[in-house]
């Protein structure tokens, strides 16, 4: 590893703000670093954090979702900028980049919250009205899984940009696994698929076929953007149901987008990757059955 650009850099407060303003776009990790969760390593200008970091801080409590984050990391942010202006010069090794805009990651159909063009490094930028959409599909403060669904499908129907429904895509949404996402108990999955162990293999397969086409098609990543929301909420004390399914706080989704703070006791609840396959894929479902219906 190059230990000068692993060494962690000291931030004001102002070059902290601008980082996760302008680089950081994500809620998980913005308000990490924010926070000072997340050491800021290399430089201002070009920051980088460590993958180790990141896996601890999904695997607080005593879950694996970190292990998925380092996933992400390592294949949507492994450039940082060369000579050249461009992020197009590989990470040195246990590292990855925090300046997202422009990154493999990024991708048009975004949400608008936190960046401005996915092409663009630098690009990052807090829009309220975007926010408020989201916000506004909430009902006596929470958000339903479906209704997140349906602001995924709105935001790649607004960007004729987006990659929607390639041929990969097509495939995963015709297979039986789909059915994980639209079960509501373990007793019904181990009626399809046996023991403990099937279940546990036919995620790890799900959750194959679901990294590798975040990047082939934009509904999958956004998706799996929001799932990885529901996966860290899903064990939160006081975590509800509406209507029979998973939801999101309003408030804690305002606290992470908006105040760039991550909810208290955050490190103290399990955090499992598992739970990002069975939401990512019940989130596409309901985004691309919201998109065939509009478009």
């Amino acid at each position: 590893m190059d230990d000068e650009r692993d060494t962690p850099v000291e931030l004001g407060d102002d070059d902290i703000a601008r980082l996760v303003e302008k680089k950081a776009t994500c809620p998980f990790i913005g308000s990490a670093i924010a926070r000072g969760a997340l050491p800021v390593r290399n430089s201002v200008a070009d920051p980088l954090a460590s993958v180790e970091d990141v896996r601890a801080l999904g695997n607080s409590g005593g879950g694996d979702l970190g292990d998925l984050l380092v996933l992400f990391a390592s294949g949507n942010h492994a450039f940082m900028h060369g000579s050249s202006g461009r992020l197009d010069q590989p990470v040195p090794a246990g590292l990855f980049s925090l300046v997202f805009p422009g990154s493999q990651g990024s991708h048009p159909g975004h949400s608008g919250i936190l960046q401005g063009d996915p092409t663009v490094p630098d690009s990052g930028r807090l829009s309220a009205e975007n926010f408020a959409r989201l916000a506004a599909l909430g009902r006596d403060g929470w958000i339903r899984r479906s209704d997140v669904g349906r602001f995924i499908a709105d935001n790649l129907l607004r960007d004729p940009a987006a990659k929607v429904f390639g041929t990969d895509i097509a495939r995963l949404l015709a297979s039986d696994l789909l059915a994980l996402a639209e079960s509501v108990g373990t007793a019904w999955m181990r009626r399809i698929f046996g023991s403990d162990s099937d279940r546990q293999s036919a995620h790890r397969d799900m959750e194959e076929k679901l990294t590798r086409l975040l990047g082939e098609d934009n509904l999958v990543g956004s998706a799996g953007e929001f799932g990885l929301l529901f996966a860290f909420f899903a064990n939160r004390p006081g975590a509800r149901e509406i209507d029979g399914e998973p939801a999101l706080a309003v408030a804690d989704l305002q606290a992470m987008f908006l105040e760039k703070r991550l909810p208290d006791g955050w490190e103290t609840w399990k955090k499992a990757r598992i739970d990002w396959v069975t939401h990512t894929t019940a989130l596409l479902v309901a985004a691309a059955r919201e998109y065939l219906a509009r478009k």
